[in-house]
């Protein structure tokens, strides 16, 4: 069983009607969660997965801030994952052929402040509220997880209209990323 995990109902990458915290079946080998923002969504993906011992994969999906080389309306799989300070706590194999980048985040919402170290590194760099978490707590329940994010702004000005727009303009790309996720098996 696999499950995709975003935080906003808007970031749903398929037309099926969800309710936050709520497990929703898509097919027999897919469910969706709507998990909330932050430490809420957290918590809302560790009950599933102690709910569900039958998922074996996590994919969470969602909306992304770009801290350096990230470029807007652009798709990423997260393959490095780095504390606020620049220390990489985690890396994983990509398992799309998307391009990669780096995330770091915690439960603040970005507002482009800078990271002196994120022109280090030599891929992107994103901010999300939600991804080292979720990625910490598929690893706690043995799952296998990966991170795909649509770079929808820098931080600045009206994020949520920003974040609408992306999510519009993207939504045939984002339809055919998650198509092939259904029958995923790993």
């Amino acid at each position: 069983m696999n499950l995709i995990v975003f935080p906003l109902k808007h970031e749903n990458p398929f037309p099926i009607k969800v309710s936050t915290g709520v497990v929703t079946k898509k097919s027999e080998n897919m469910m969706l969660l709507c998990s909330g923002m932050g430490s809420a969504g957290v918590l809302a993906l560790g009950k599933v997965l102690a709910e569900y011992p039958e998922i074996k994969s996590v994919c969470e999906f969602g909306t992304a801030a770009s801290v350096s080389k990230g470029v807007v309306g652009n798709i990423y799989e997260c393959t490095t994952f780095c504390d606020l300070n620049g220390g990489i706590v985690a890396s994983a194999q990509s398992f799309t052929n998307l391009p990669t980048a780096a995330v770091t985040g915690d439960d603040r919402l970005y507002t482009g402040d800078g990271y002196d170290w994120a022109d280090l590194l030599e891929m992107p760099l994103l901010y999300t509220m939600e991804t080292l978490r979720f990625r910490e707590t598929a690893v706690e329940f043995k799952k296998h997880f990966f991170s795909i994010r649509l770079v929808s702004d820098m931080g600045k000005g009206d994020i949520r209209a920003q974040v609408a727009q992306e999510l519009c303009k993207a939504k045939k790309q984002i339809a055919e990323i998650f198509s092939n996720f259904e029958n995923l098996s790993v």
